[in-house]
């Protein structure tokens, strides 16, 4: 009689559980989920997983727990979802990378619907571009790397894309089109991308350093920018502003270069900086890079009827982007993620990068809630810490409750495996504790 009641308060618990789910995470995904796991091929009739919410409440678990496979084997059982094995929940998260892709890409487009804050129509849409590394535990040379469009006027992500260490930051990963102005910091400033950002009728302000990048005047001949900022100098200028012409592959595109002098104390610790990295690369600095470590250089397709200061202003709300990924690094604690194959550190990302979006958008509708409001005044890194907290709380399912160690069924996914080292605590009962004396 006990155990029925034990058994019926389970069940009603883990409703309870999924109700709170149901209401806290599905509303922000896509309606057609089954059809693309069944398209991706990670959901098959015949097996034990019935559908994609199923099978994301599992994968969800795993991301925001950090279980290994066999507690997540046994959670899974606990909840009802599933017995298969831990290994084939493994081969389930490693097959789930298309799957995973598609889901996080219908999400922004879900995320870009009936949800503008209005704006002036003179007002363009401001992109910030911008890349960060995941490194796995133990494996230094291996990291995934995470490329993300968030848009500055609207307050959200916009694209985003995961790729090994091998693919470099680049615009042409993003999809740009006319009214966009797309702002990035050295790493995009290349004459490849402002001509495909220029291809694509987009504008740009990118940061750039004078030895990635070479201007010409209409004969074609180089201008040297380190030669114009040391000119400055000696004339006590505080502002560049010149135009001329950049090259790529025999194509060229008309481009202004605006530079501002830093004040004396953040120039100095610029060079300061520069010096640090140098010195732990074991790489010698030149005279030049340090004279230019001084000025923030950047390059832009737009006009004469843009000041430098307007300029300058906009490129420094890029810094807007780097608070985005701090936000994520410190809510989510994320520094590395476990050791294993690219497909596995692919899919522990894409499932960081869902749940991420969902935090985003949770506080996004809150503040589309508070417009016009007098008493808005939350800390944006507040609210997300909070969003993502009750976030988590939902995806964690109390998983842990419902899991009774008594239950011989879980004897499948908890019991020791056989490896080549002696355990310990077997060794002590059947090899110490008998010769102790009584």
């Amino acid at each position: 009689m006990n155990s029925q009641k034990d058994s019926t308060k389970y069940d009603v618990n883990i409703q309870e559980a999924f109700h709170n789910w149901n209401r806290k995470i599905l509303p922000h995904l896509p309606d057609h989920m089954d059809e693309m796991a069944y398209r991706s091929g990670i959901l098959q009739r015949k097996r034990g997983i019935h559908s994609a919410v199923d099978l994301l409440k599992v994968l969800f678990l795993y991301a925001s727990s950090k279980f290994s496979f066999r507690i997540l084997a046994a959670a899974a059982c606990a909840l009802e979802i599933s017995g298969i094995s831990d290994t084939a929940w493994r081969k389930h998260f490693v097959r789930a990378v298309p799957f995973l892709h598609e889901l996080l890409h219908a999400m922004l487009s879900f995320f870009l619907t009936g949800t503008d804050i209005p704006t002036p129509k003179e007002i363009k849409n401001v992109l910030l571009v911008d890349a960060s590394v995941i490194r796995q535990e133990g494996r230094q040379q291996e990291q995934q790397r995470i490329h993300l469009c968030y848009s500055l006027n609207r307050s959200r992500m916009e694209q985003v894309k995961v790729t090994d260490k091998h693919t470099a930051e680049s615009l042409t990963h993003f999809v740009l089109g006319k009214g966009d102005l797309v702002m990035a910091d050295a790493g995009y400033g290349t004459a490849q991308n402002y001509i495909y950002a220029q291809d694509q009728n987009a504008d740009v302000i990118l940061r750039i350093t004078p030895k990635t990048f070479c201007l010409y005047d209409m004969g074609g001949e180089k201008i040297s920018l380190v030669h114009l900022l040391k000119d400055a100098e000696k004339k006590h200028m505080e502002w560049v502003d010149v135009f001329g012409f950049c090259r790529h592959k025999n194509r060229s595109r008309f481009v202004r270069v605006v530079a501002q002098r830093l004040p004396e104390n953040q120039a100095e610790k610029a060079r300061k900086r520069r010096e640090g990295n140098a010195s732990r690369k074991q790489r010698h600095i030149t005279a030049d890079a340090l004279l230019c470590a001084g000025w923030v250089i950047v390059v832009t397709s737009l006009g004469a009827e843009y000041s430098g200061e307007e300029i300058m202003a906009l490129y420094r709300s890029r810094w807007q982007v780097e608070l985005l990924f701090k936000r994520f690094k410190q809510n989510f604690s994320v520094t590395t993620i476990k050791a294993g194959s690219t497909d596995y550190a692919e899919a522990v990302t894409l499932l960081w990068l869902i749940i991420w979006t969902i935090t985003e958008r949770q506080v996004f509708m809150a503040d589309c809630f508070l417009i016009g409001k007098q008493d808005n005044t939350y800390s944006t890194y507040e609210k997300c810490k909070i969003s993502f907290l009750q976030v988590t709380e939902s995806l964690h399912l109390s998983c842990s409750l419902f899991i009774d160690l008594r239950d011989e069924k879980y004897n499948r996914y908890l019991s020791k495996k056989k490896r080549w080292r002696i355990n310990q605590e077997d060794d002590f009962h059947s090899a110490v504790l008998p010769g102790l004396p009584a």
